[in-house]
């Protein structure tokens, strides 16, 4: 399938959609957008010379899309990419934003739905397509570090009180991006979790949260907020040879030796794959990237990097996370 015949709708053009289709229209992609408000819908079909429509419906009757971003507020993220599969038969490619949906209950409907549809579904969870992460991958497979003890991850920023109903908990809204990589960092299977949380008009808005497994071979802190005065993207991991320190939104990456640090081996002695100390950068654009995947999902040759099974396996932490604020006890869960 040739770049031309890419043709990608954008559901929900606000914040995150506009961005999707600035992007999408730099590229050639965007086919058309769907978007309620008039005087929204007006803007951005003028701008990006589109054609606007206020349905799903409306927009099955005069186009055919063979991808779809739905970018709506997050409580009707399943709902509207229900409608979408239902009323587009020319879907090749389906990108969700995060989360896939409000429950576990949720997204295995909107599984159930999926399958068997030939449409390849990625879910929003930008960060796993930062290069930091498979930078972060690799290291670990090659046991440069060791054996993974400890991990912290941190997502603090700050976000208007104005845009809480429509973004929901701190959890759903960015926990959602931790959780995910963490999944991909950490063996799999039965896990502990315990969280505490600070709220802003009754909504979850700063919390801390740790995960560990059940033969405590690890321990995962997760400290997100959008309180913080400023914006940090970090992960730390601990292992037995060595630290891991990554800046998610720099793209640079430090090794620190646990000989060294302690004391037991001199600095000139280790080059694991770098020196002791020295910060690697690498580069890509998180975004871009997403949508890449999208198109080669569409062209039939290429595979969601985050299926619906990661954006499931994201939600059960979201759930064990609320469930273990509301009772005050120790969750106990399997992803």
């Amino acid at each position: 399938m040739s770049n031309d015949s890419i043709r990608i709708t954008v559901v929900g053009v606000g914040r995150m959609g506009f961005s999707h289709a600035r992007l999408l229209h730099r590229l050639g992609f965007l086919d058309s957008i769907v978007e309620p408000d008039n005087a929204t819908a007006e803007r951005v079909s003028l701008k990006f010379k589109v054609p606007s429509f206020s349905t799903i419906e409306e927009l099955a009757s005069e186009r055919k899309p063979n991808g779809v971003i739905v970018a709506v507020p997050t409580n009707i993220h399943s709902k509207v990419a229900l409608e979408v599969v239902s009323h587009l038969p020319s879907l090749k490619g389906l990108l969700i934003e995060k989360p896939v949906a409000s429950s576990v209950e949720q997204a295995l409907e909107l599984k159930s739905k999926i399958h068997g549809k030939n449409i390849k579904t990625i879910v929003g969870h930008v960060e796993v397509f930062n290069p930091v992460i498979s930078s972060i991958i690799e290291i670990l497979d090659k046991g440069v570090i060791g054996e993974p003890r400890s991990v912290l991850f941190q997502r603090r920023g700050a976000v208007a009180e104005a845009r809480l109903d429509s973004i929901g908990d701190v959890y759903e809204d960015i926990g959602v991006h931790d959780f995910d990589v963490a999944m991909r960092l950490l063996p799999r299977g039965k896990l502990k979790l315990f969280s505490s949380a600070l709220t802003l008009n009754n909504v979850g808005n700063s919390s801390i949260i740790v995960l560990t497994s059940q033969e405590g071979e690890f321990i995962v802190t997760f400290l997100m907020s959008r309180e913080f005065a400023g914006k940090l993207r970090t992960i730390d991991i601990e292992g037995t040879k060595a630290t891991l320190c990554a800046n998610l939104l720099t793209q640079i990456l430090e090794l620190r030796s646990l000989e060294i640090a302690r004391g037991d081996k001199e600095v000139s002695a280790i080059r694991i794959p770098f020196s002791n100390g020295e910060q690697i950068k690498v580069y890509g654009e998180p975004l871009l990237s997403e949508l890449w995947n999208l198109v080669d999902c569409i062209r039939g040759d290429g595979e969601p990097l985050v299926t619906i099974d990661d954006g499931i396996n994201a939600l059960k932490l979201v759930e064990a996370t609320r469930k273990s604020i509301e009772t005050g006890k120790v969750i106990e869960l399997d992803v």
